[in-house]
C-alpha cells in the first residue's frame, strides 16, 4: 500500500497540486508563485489569443499558455469544516507592454462521503483586446482507497471579444478521467477531453485523449509514461509522448524531471501556410525541486527549456511557496 500511495501521490505533486489537509477542518493554505520567461529572439504571438487558421473563433487561453513573460499567482484554500473547502485564485500574466491577462477563480469542494467528492467553480478572465470570459464548472470524483478513481468535469464558457467588430461565443468543455491500480506499485490512467465552441464564428471542436502509466521503484523513484493524442475540427492532429521521473531525496525533498516531445500535423492549406514544412514540432525539458522548509511550508523552484522548429526558443523560471496556517 505504501508503494501504491507514493506512486499515485507523486503524480499529484508533479502537477503542483499540493492538496490541503481536509481532515483537519478549519485550515488555511496559501500558495504564491512568480514565473518569468525569456524569449531570446522570439516575440510572444499577437494577439494573445491563438486564432485557428480559417476560423474566427479565438480560444480564451494563449497559444503558449504556460509562457507569459511575467506571471504572478496567489491562491488561498480555506477549510470550512471537515468536509468543505473553498479555493480562491488570482493570476496576472504580463506578456509585454501591450498584452496582458487577468484571471479570478473560485472553487467550492464538498466531500460527500469518504470516497466521493463534488465541486462547483466560477471564473472570470479579462485580457487585452477587450477580451472578457466567464466560466462555470461542475464536477465530481469517486476514489476507492486509491485503487480506482473516476472523475468527470463539465465547464461552460461565454467569451466576448471587442476588437474589429464584437465577437461572442459559447464554449463547452468535458473531461473524463479513469485511473486503475494494476498492482501495489503500478497504476494506469486514461483521460478524455472534449471542447466545443459555437456562436457568431464557425463552430469548432477538439478532442484530446491521454494515456498515463506510473511505476514506483524500490529506489524511491516514480516513473510516469504518457501518450497524448489531439485532433480537432480544423483538420489538425497532434501526438505527444512524455516522460516524468519523480525522485524522493528524503522526507522533505522531491525532485521531478520532465521531458516532452510534440508533433502537430495540420492538413488545411491555410494552416500549412503558417509553418515551414508539413508539420510542427517542439521539445520541452524541465526540472522541479520541492522542499519542505517546515512540515507546513513548501518552497518550489522550477526551470523549463522550450524549443520548436518555428524558431521559438525560451527558458522559463518559477519560484513558489505554499504554507498552511
Amino acid at each position: 500500500m505504501r508503494l501504491l500511495t507514493f506512486s499515485l501521490c507523486s503524480f499529484c505533486l508533479s502537477l503542483g497540486a499540493l492538496a490541503g489537509p481536509y481532515s483537519i477542518g478549519n485550515f488555511t493554505q496559501i500558495k504564491l508563485e512568480y514565473q518569468y520567461s525569456d524569449y531570446l529572439e522570439y516575440e510572444y504571438p499577437n494577439p494573445i489569443f491563438f486564432e485557428y487558421p480559417g476560423q474566427d473563433y479565438r480560444q480564451p487561453a494563449p497559444y503558449i499558455v504556460d509562457f507569459p513573460e511575467n506571471r504572478i499567482l496567489a491562491k488561498v484554500s480555506q477549510g470550512l469544516g471537515i468536509n468543505d473547502v473553498l479555493h480562491v485564485k488570482y493570476q496576472y500574466s504580463d506578456l509585454d507592454a501591450n498584452k496582458w491577462q487577468q484571471l479570478i477563480n473560485a472553487k467550492y469542494v464538498r466531500n460527500l462521503s469518504a470516497s466521493t467528492e463534488a465541486h462547483i467553480a466560477a471564473q472570470i478572465t479579462r485580457g487585452s483586446g477587450k477580451f472578457f470570459s466567464r466560466m462555470i464548472e461542475v464536477g465530481g470524483k469517486v476514489d476507492w482507497a486509491g485503487f480506482v478513481l473516476a472523475e468527470a468535469t463539465y465547464s461552460h464558457f461565454r467569451n466576448e471579444i471587442d476588437t474589429a467588430g464584437s465577437l461572442e461565443s459559447n464554449a463547452h468543455a468535458l473531461e473524463l478521467k479513469f485511473r486503475q491500480a494494476l498492482s501495489r506499485s503500478t497504476a494506469f490512467q486514461v483521460k478524455y477531453g472534449y471542447f466545443f465552441s459555437g456562436g457568431q464564428s464557425p463552430d469548432f471542436f477538439s478532442n484530446t485523449l491521454t494515456f498515463w502509466l506510473s511505476q514506483f521503484l524500490p529506489t524511491q523513484t516514480a516513473l510516469h509514461l504518457e501518450w497524448r493524442e489531439h485532433w480537432n475540427g480544423s483538420q489538425f492532429r497532434s501526438w505527444s509522448p512524455g516522460l516524468e521521473i519523480d525522485q524522493y531525496l528524503g522526507w522533505a525533498t522531491n525532485l521531478t524531471l520532465r521531458a516532452r516531445y510534440y508533433r502537430g500535423l495540420p492538413r488545411d492549406p491555410s494552416q500549412l501556410a503558417q509553418i515551414g514544412g508539413d508539420f510542427f514540432e517542439s521539445t520541452s525539458l524541465s526540472a522541479i525541486l520541492s522542499h519542505h522548509l517546515f512540515p507546513e511550508t513548501v518552497i518550489t523552484v522550477k526551470y523549463r527549456n522550450y524549443i520548436s522548429d518555428e524558431g521559438v526558443v525560451m527558458n522559463t523560471y518559477l519560484i513558489g511557496l505554499e504554507h498552511i496556517l
